[in-house]
């Protein structure tokens, strides 16, 4: 007994200190008894061919409701890679039931935050190396303002909204939560296995993530992007766009320090794009909206190469000048 007590006591100080661990039964704890459930419906209860298609229908759309607030919350509470993969897959709306997509869809521009301000300030203090920490002097004379609400919030990290002291500039800050990377490959693995028996169409999509995520973490190969994408872009067309410009001197491989463009999300530019659009046509907005994504999704619209989008507007220029004049 006592040999037992010394393992089973040893097994749970081995999972408190590792993290990944702790996140990896959770994830089974959690996600096996659906998984068995929906196992039971797809292969007993209700197996293809031998009940009615409403009702097979009509038992996985029961599931749908019956899990989706288990799985919501369980992503919610755990972030890393789980909060991720709900973004990815509300992209679409043909990778999951509805009863699911109702809360992922938030996630793309309302992910909770996890990384409180102070924690925030203390990590871009020691990543820059200023003394006495996010409320230090050194950090105060690097950033004359800063603001603790968040403008962004992602799974990896958070964007702050600060200025500089020396030259009075509005920046954005990019901050990586800590820890982040170690957590994101440990339920990355996890999934990995789950998908290998439970999803084996999705392995070989989560081989391509894992792959994309191996430069997720490295805010220093995003800033060269941005400066390689700023002397690409900008020499021919700096009088129609605008690229942030990086502050180099303070950023690291987990701080992004960039100017701070103001404007108008990309999503909602284009929603109000669509809205002018199905108005001027006397049509109702959300509905249009609707069936244009549906159109995408199913190929009815094919999305244009960036020549062939050129092309057009180059045309429909010269339309508006033969008309109009001008």
């Amino acid at each position: 007994r006592l040999g037992v007590g010394v393992v089973a006591a040893g097994s749970a100080v081995a999972v408190a200190a590792d993290e990944g661990l702790r996140r990896c039964i959770e994830f089974w704890v959690i996600v096996l008894p659906i998984y068995a459930r929906y196992l039971y419906v797809d292969r007993v209860s209700h197996p293809a061919g031998a009940v009615p298609p409403e009702a097979r229908d009509s038992a996985f759309e029961a599931l749908h409701e019956r899990f989706s607030p288990i799985i919501e919350r369980a992503t919610l509470r755990m972030r890393g890679f789980y909060l991720k993969a709900a973004q990815i897959m509300s992209m679409r709306d043909d990778f999951l039931p509805e009863a699911y997509l109702r809360w992922t869809r938030k996630l793309q521009n309302e992910a909770p935050v996890s990384l409180s301000a102070e924690a925030a300030r203390r990590f871009v203090a020691q990543e820059l190396g200023l003394q006495g920490g996010g409320d230090g002097e050194a950090f105060r004379e690097v950033f004359a303002e800063w603001d603790d609400e968040p403008i962004g919030t992602a799974s990896i990290g958070q964007v702050f909204c600060a200025r500089l002291r020396s030259s009075g500039e509005r920046v954005a800050v990019k901050v990586q939560m800590p820890g982040v990377e170690e957590l994101f490959r440990s339920d990355i693995r996890t999934l990995k296995f789950f998908t290998s028996f439970a999803l084996p169409w999705a392995v070989e999509n989560m081989k391509a993530i894992e792959k994309m995520f191996r430069s997720e973490f490295d805010y220093t190969l995003e800033r060269r992007n941005l400066e390689v994408v700023r002397d690409t872009l900008l020499p021919r067309w700096g009088g129609r766009i605008r690229v942030p410009r990086p502050i180099g001197e303070l950023c690291t491989s987990r701080v992004l320090c960039m100017e701070l463009l103001e404007g108008e999300k990309l999503v909602d530019g284009v929603r109000r794009r669509l809205r002018a659009l199905a108005l001027h046509a006397g049509r109702d907005p959300d509905l249009y909206e609707q069936e244009h994504m549906e159109a995408l999704r199913t190929g009815r619209i094919v999305a244009r190469s960036a020549r062939a989008a050129r092309w057009r507007t180059a045309m429909w220029r010269c339309w508006r000048r033969v008309r109009y004049g001008g």
